[in-house]
């Protein structure tokens, strides 16, 4: 159905027009060996990269009618040993499908809590002091923001810088509606966020602290900044977000509450076994 012709959007099909179009958005842009496509009711992105932070399976819907079309997607990433995540609303419980993902070598992962909040109810929140908050564009700043939020893993994840490295050279424009955002002490890059507008609600994404500035305020400040930046310059009236279970209470000062879960599964078990099986030592 054409949604230009449906019914304004209810709060998951809000969460998960902004998770497809955020997601596909630099891929979409980069091109090469980084596809975005559509089977069904799933929204595909791939990158090509060895991290399932872009590599992607977004479900509209996920019900024994959806089943099909899991062992194609699913392929696609094994075939490249690639690992993906495979995000699916909690609201659909179907054992059909999650029984088709098991097969696909996608077993439960983790869960997320998608938020909603009105911005015209937005909190005051005090910034740290010393803290400046500023939309980046330039390619020094952007391998910055990569750095940063690749430095979250354990061990860090070069995969996740070097997709950045692509979006630095792709000479981004802060029109763009995917925007990114770095919080600095003093120059020093201690916080992240990135913002994508989608018919009048912002989406944020990629709320990261550095793991020496954490427990200091600066990811509720940065957050806040871009809430306010939305609400105040770009229009927004509403945000939204995927909240881990931990992150909850900073969300909630915002004003954010909780709408639904999300259900993460991931292949990457899979993968690996059959990496092992194609390489034994």
């Amino acid at each position: 159905m054409d949604r230009a012709h449906r019914s304004p959007a209810g709060p998951v099909d809000t969460l998960l027009d902004g998770m497809i179009a955020k997601n596909a958005y630099y891929p979409r842009r980069i091109g090469g060996a980084m596809r975005v496509y559509t089977l069904g009711d799933h929204a595909v992105v791939n990158s090509g990269l060895a991290t399932d932070t872009f590599n992607l399976v977004i479900s509209r819907a996920a019900d024994g009618a959806q089943a099909n079309a899991i062992a194609p997607i699913a392929r696609d990433f094994d075939e490249a040993g690639l690992p993906a995540a495979w995000w699916t609303c909690g609201e659909w419980p179907d054992a059909a499908f999650a029984r088709a993902l098991g097969e696909a070598g996608f077993v439960a992962d983790e869960t997320s809590v998608g938020m909603l909040a009105e911005l015209d109810a937005l909190p005051c929140v005090a910034a740290p002091r010393g803290l400046r908050v500023r939309q980046i564009s330039g390619a020094d700043d952007v391998a910055r923001f990569g750095a940063l939020i690749c430095a979250l893993f354990d061990p860090p994840d070069p995969f996740v810088d070097a997709f950045y490295l692509h979006v630095a050279a792709l000479e981004i424009d802060t029109a763009e509606p995917l925007k990114l955002f770095l919080g600095e002490i003093d120059g020093c890059a201690v916080s992240t966020a990135a913002l994508y507008l989608d018919a009048g609600t912002a989406h944020v994404f990629d709320v990261s602290t550095a793991a020496h500035a954490r427990r200091r305020g600066y990811a509720c400040a940065v957050t806040h900044f871009v809430l306010a930046h939305a609400r105040d310059r770009l229009g927004a009236a509403r945000a939204a977000l995927q909240a881990s279970p931990d992150g909850l209470n900073v969300y909630r000062r915002l004003g954010f509450q909780p709408v639904c879960e999300f259900r993460v599964y991931s292949n990457r078990a899979a993968v690996l076994e059959r990496s092992h099986d194609q390489h034994p030592r």
